[in-house]
């Protein structure tokens, strides 16, 4: 850990890490959890803001319905930020589209704060509509940021690298709005910092450029092993022009890729992690845990999520992504079945959804263990050689060269 440490401080490394852990990550996880400690009070504002407009009490299915749309503005608004990154960055470079999508979530923050004084519940599911765009868009920008900016070494601990006080009635749009704060402290910081080198050096050619930028990210040297890697890279995708999302998926050479990439996002998505975190309040209540006392129990949740963060970033580079992936799905399998056990035991209380999350975080327990290559410590290369050697998906990769296809 000293080494790493070392390394981190020797440029600007470390403070870009802050910067952008607070723009992208933080965000995400702090509006995919949010919601749960205010939402008993977004959805009275609701019911009281239809009252005034309309003069009359809405059903309880209306309220449900624009609650809803609150809560799936946000996944919308991700997936539109996601399928924007692909024109974005290659456009504007990911710098400048980081810088972009915090605008994104500053617009969507000061939208969200207005809300109430508008007294307009349209105006929250527009911001989360924008916070979601932000969030999608950001995710991948910075992760392709970090991961291009870094050495593979490290490329692992980089990418994985307040409700209590506001969650009350009167201040649930504060809460919503405070970490916009964070994202113009990254807005204004982005320009401080280099454009990421391999996009310097494969995409704009600018050898001399790129070197400037490692030196500014990692310190003093002339990084020319990091040059030549990239350089290869380059070499290796000389002809190769960017195809569409279509030809991608129609490419047998990176088809395997694809494929797991598709079934591990599905079983993330599917693990329930999303579903407790954003209807923790709900499912707590349904447990009869003291309403007053929910706030804590979710308080607890985030903070086991931060620690499994913390410790995940600090041992991935010594077990490897592999290890963690299929004892992480294991490990939400078991549990999430003696969750339906115990809860079924305790008065039924309906919990068998929880068996559908337990389902798909052993098919990515599974798939994790028998066919997905430890990355650690490899280029992308070397990721596409051990993903064309594995003899279950050869019937799906096909062909046997080894070539990056270009996003």
């Amino acid at each position: 850990m000293d080494n790493i440490f070392r390394k981190l401080t020797r440029g600007r490394a470390l403070i870009l890490i802050l910067v952008l852990g607070l723009g992208v990550p933080f965000q995400t996880g702090f509006h995919m959890t949010s919601m749960s400690s205010p939402s008993p009070f977004i959805q009275s504002f609701i019911n009281t803001s239809w009252h005034q407009r309309y003069e009359e009490t809405p059903p309880p299915q209306t309220v449900t319905l624009v609650w809803s749309l609150i809560i799936s503005a946000y996944a919308v608004g991700g997936l539109c930020g996601a399928v924007s990154v692909k024109f974005l960055v290659g456009r504007f470079g990911r710098k400048k589209t980081m810088i972009g999508n915090n605008l994104f979530l500053t617009v969507g923050g000061v939208i969200v704060l207005t809300s109430k004084f508008a007294n307009s519940f349209e105006m929250i599911v527009v911001a989360r509509f924008l916070m979601g765009v932000g969030a999608g868009l950001g995710s991948s920008a910075g992760q392709m940021y970090l991961g291009e900016s870094s050495p593979k070494q490290l490329r692992g601990i980089l990418s994985l690298s307040m409700g209590e006080l506001l969650g009350h009635e009167d201040l649930w749009s504060v809460l919503l709005f405070a970490p916009t704060c964070f994202s113009v402290v990254t807005m204004l910081s982005m320009p401080l910092f280099p454009e990421a080198p391999r996009y310097l050096l494969i995409e704009r050619g600018e050898t001399s450029a790129c070197r400037r930028a490692l030196q500014s990210l990692w310190g003093p040297g002339d990084y020319q092993a990091e040059i030549d890697e990239m350089l290869a890279e380059k070499a290796a995708l000389k002809g190769r022009r960017t195809v569409s999302l279509l030809e991608l998926l129609q490419d047998r050479s990176v088809r395997c890729q694809i494929i797991t990439i598709v079934i591990l996002a599905i079983c993330f998505q599917m693990s329930g992690v999303s579903a407790v975190s954003i209807f923790s309040f709900d499912i707590l209540n349904k447990a009869n845990v003291p309403v007053d006392q929910i706030r804590y129990v979710t308080l607890g949740l985030g903070g086991a999520d931060v620690l499994a963060s913390i410790a995940s970033s600090m041992i991935v580079e010594g077990t490897g992504r592999r290890p963690l992936l299929f004892v992480g799905f294991g490990a939400m399998s078991t549990v999430l079945v003696l969750i339906t056990i115990m809860l079924n035991l305790k008065e039924g209380l309906g919990s068998y959804c929880f068996l559908l999350f337990a389902c798909f975080c052993l098919l990515g327990a599974l798939y994790s263990f028998f066919l997905v290559p430890e990355t650690k410590g490899k280029t992308q290369m070397e990721v596409f050689q051990q993903f064309n050697a594995i003899t279950v998906c050869g019937m799906f990769c096909g062909q046997r060269q080894i070539t990056e296809t270009p996003l």
